[in-house]
């Protein structure tokens, strides 16, 4: 077990172990072994009492909180997978945020020269020693450049990236042991949740990789006039170190106290359809628009900002999505379930007619609405999670998307409540149907599809003689997977090594017994007096009971 074998991680486990237990999850922990594994005291249970007035999504926000950077930012990726978890856990996680102390002044100098090879004062010629945000992964100052311009310096944490693979390597120990042992963990698909919160946040603690996302987005862009991404300073710029162009905006809050004139219908606007664009035509977007990565500049212009989190749609991926799009317009509901088989993964014995009949139900209560006036994210959103219940996987990519949609959909809305998104979505459907019936991009599409299955004949003789090459040498062999028969292994190790204890233990009891017996009542001039023969046995005898106490307690199953 991986557990087992990552000695270095185990006052982390610990910390872990014990802050779920205090919170009244200390149940999870005995059903998996992890008191067994960790020898962790019964002590550490919380009294009932305690946390049975909490819900389940109170108890885990405060299991996040308590277990740092790692952890809140996986709570925050659980808060915006509305398609898989219940509203209580959802909102209630959706409540955190990376309230952490700053590191000193001192520390972000010394992580600048040291990437950047050059003292702080040849690089900005002026440095706000007090940050003006403070995050789990980094913090942000402002700063001027010797040529006069103004920009914020994003510093990674010191050993952020070793904590932050710390945590990774022992959720998935946790997401593993959870899903092989509780069918809940299956239904909410923990093990893949923990690989999409891995990609994510790597990407966040590299700033090389946000540098490349805001110029990649900066191009995408660029003809947006009301549009604006702020310039990569590459010079001043490492993995731990980003120099970014400061922009002066508002937020979405303090617009209505702005001595600015903002026209907030043509802001909408200039979102949704910068938005669109991003997703529809480039297939790369920002896939966390939330009010604090938007500004607003004078001459209603909309600035992108941090761009840590990104999502990429190729461009089946997108010809997916907007068949998924079109369906629900005409409201068919095969051809919307159509559209959720091509965008997902399905259990092969799955009732796609029962399937059908819960999306036909739910489309409904959209038919007597306008589709104008449908929030097109609660709607995708919906579906998904219906889908979910039937075991249907939606590629991350959709999920990411659907989240960011409802996100600019709300910022929209609040900017202009008689928006429709629908309607400025138009211009790009009708020029994805075009791309659809392009003659040039049926052609490309057949020959695509021509060379993937020629590739299946090509190789079809090949894996037929393998398969029966196997049949020959009696190799074929069926595959039968019972994940609980782990842990009734684990139970049977642990009664055979508690009972080799108790032998071992007996053992030497006996054999110290009697050697003092024999040196007490023997001969006086026996050579077992002459010589120290006790205590060289009771050494050797102490050494080998040590060592199969270790050997007991590493294998973890005591």
């Amino acid at each position: 077990m991986a557990i087992t074998k990552s000695i270095r991680h185990a006052n982390r486990y610990r910390k872990i172990a014990t802050t779920l237990a205090k919170h009244g999850f200390g149940y999870i922990l005995q059903e998996v072994g992890l008191f067994h594994i960790l020898s962790l005291p019964k002590r550490i249970m919380s009294d009932p009492n305690d946390w049975n007035t909490q819900s389940i999504g109170v108890r885990l926000r405060l299991v996040v909180e308590e277990l740092g950077p790692a952890f809140i930012k996986l709570g925050q990726l659980v808060s915006t997978r509305k398609d898989i978890f219940p509203p209580s856990i959802v909102d209630e996680l959706a409540k955190l945020q990376d309230h952490v102390p700053p590191f000193p002044y001192e520390t972000a100098k010394s992580v600048i020269e040291h990437d950047l090879h050059e003292p702080l004062g040849n690089i900005y010629s002026y440095f706000d020693e007090t940050p003006i945000a403070a995050a789990s992964i980094g913090q942000v100052h402002k700063a001027v450049l010797h040529d006069g311009r103004d920009v914020v310096v994003k510093i990674s944490r010191p050993h952020i990236k070793e904590i932050i693979e710390q945590d990774i390597d022992i959720l998935r120990d946790l997401a593993r042991l959870l899903t092989q042992r509780f069918q809940w963990a299956q239904f909410y698909q923990l093990q893949d949740i923990v690989e999409e919160y891995a990609s994510a946040i790597r990407d966040e603690f590299d700033y090389f990789t946000e540098a490349r996302n805001v110029e990649k987005m900066a191009r995408s862009l660029q003809h947006f006039e009301s549009v604006q991404v702020p310039e990569v300073y590459e010079t001043w710029s490492s993995r731990r170190v980003l120099t970014i162009e400061y922009i002066d905006g508002h937020k979405l809050s303090e617009l209505e106290y702005s001595t600015v004139e903002f026209d907030k219908k043509k802001l909408a606007h200039h979102l949704v359809d910068s938005f669109l664009h991003q997703v529809l035509r480039t297939g790369f977007f920002h896939s966390d628009p939330h009010p604090g990565n938007l500004l607003f500049k004078e001459g209603n212009v909309v600035v992108y900002i941090d761009f840590g989190q990104v999502g990429r749609l190729s461009k089946s991926m997108r010809r997916q999505f907007i068949n998924y799009v079109i369906a629900m317009t005409r409201r068919n509901t095969r051809d919307v379930a159509a559209a959720i088989y091509e965008m997902a993964d399905f259990p092969e014995d799955m009732e796609t007619e029962i399937f059908e009949e819960d999306v036909e139900y739910l489309l409904s209560k959209y038919y007597e609405t306008p589709f104008k006036e449908i929030e097109i994210g609660a709607a995708i959103n919906d579906v998904f999670s219906t889908s979910h219940r039937y075991g249907i996987s939606i590629h991350k990519e959709f999920t990411m998307l659907a989240k960011a949609i409802i996100t600019i959909e709300s910022i929209a809305t609040e900017l202009d409540p008689d928006l429709s998104i629908v309607e400025i979505a138009e211009p790009y459907g009708k020029m994805l149907v075009k791309e659809r019936l392009n003659p040039r991009d049926r052609i490309e599409d057949v020959f695509r599809e021509g060379k993937e299955q020629f590739g299946y004949i090509r190789e079809l003789p090949k894996e037929i003689r393998s398969a029966l090459k196997k049949i020959n040498d009696d190799e074929l062999g069926v595959d039968i997977r019972m994940p609980r028969i782990n842990i009734l292994m684990n139970k049977l190790d642990r009664i055979g090594n508690r009972l080799s204890f108790s032998v071992i233990l007996l053992a030497f009891s006996i054999v110290m017994v009697g050697l003092i017996v024999g040196s007490t009542f023997g001969d006086n001039n026996s050579i077992l007096v002459q010589l120290p023969v006790i205590e060289i046995s009771f050494i050797v005898a102490f050494f080998l009971f040590v060592w199969l106490l270790y050997a007991i307690f590493r294998s973890g199953r005591f």
